[in-house]
């Protein structure tokens, strides 16, 4: 077989090793970037989680401070019941007591609602902080599996990119300029094998006379069909 045929089928292999890696580390970086994404998400919802309790918990605050407002006034009108002298002035205190009395009360149901409602963020906090953070773990050692692979397949693409460059000084540039046409337009397969009689390419038939001369590999042959350049593999 010619030898820049040998050199062909070899530099294909390797472009198909190298698409390998290629497709390898593409995939790999994009489990990487959907599991870094998937944590953000987690860390954003926390987050948010952290920023509503601290909400609620000023809400509160607020609320207490009303209540001790509301109970100051309510001890005052109570003190100033005694001190009226006229029916308009008791009935005016009593509608003061009234109304601070209602205050108090709608003022304590805000307050039993924002200590429930922390309450029960701070367990789901809780929970989720320790999900998180064993997820968080868990990623990192994948990471670190993950990055070590990348950089295994990126040393491999390297070798494999430096050898076929070694390899490619020795063909003809117009026979190689054929082949990288041929492997872009037919599924990065530019040159098969014959078996049997037929383009392993395509699987069509060869005529008899054009096998021998692939059999003997004194010339590029290419399929009639697919154009695919042909040898034979013995």
């Amino acid at each position: 077989m010619l030898p820049e045929l040998i050199a062909l089928v070899e530099i294909q292999q390797m472009d198909k090793d190298i698409k390998e890696i290629e497709t390898a580390n593409v995939s790999l970086n994009k489990q990487l970037e959907k599991e870094k994404e998937e944590i953000a998400k987690k860390k954003i919802i926390l987050q948010e989680m952290v920023e509503k309790k601290d909400t609620i918990q000023k809400d509160l605050r607020h609320n207490e401070r009303m209540l001790q407002q509301i109970e100051q006034n309510l001890e005052g009108f109570e003190k100033k019941i005694y001190q009226v002298k006229s029916q308009k002035e008791l009935e005016a205190v009593d509608h003061e007591i009234a109304k601070s009395r209602k205050e108090r009360s709608s003022t304590e149901d805000v307050i039993l609602i924002c200590m429930t409602s922390i309450e029960e963020i701070s367990g789901s906090l809780s929970k989720q902080e320790k999900e998180l953070k064993k997820e968080t773990d868990d990623f990192n050692c994948r990471s670190q599996k993950i990055e070590a692979d990348i950089d295994i397949n990126t040393q491999r693409l390297l070798k494999a990119n430096t050898k076929k460059q070694e390899i490619i000084t020795t063909i003809e540039p117009t026979l190689l300029a054929n082949y990288e046409r041929l492997r872009e337009g037919r599924n990065n397969i530019a040159i098969v094998h014959v078996e049997g009689g037929i383009c392993q390419g395509c699987f069509i038939t060869l005529p008899p006379q054009q096998v021998n001369e692939i059999r003997i590999g004194n010339s590029i042959i290419r399929c009639a069909s697919c154009s695919r350049m042909l040898y034979w593999k013995g």
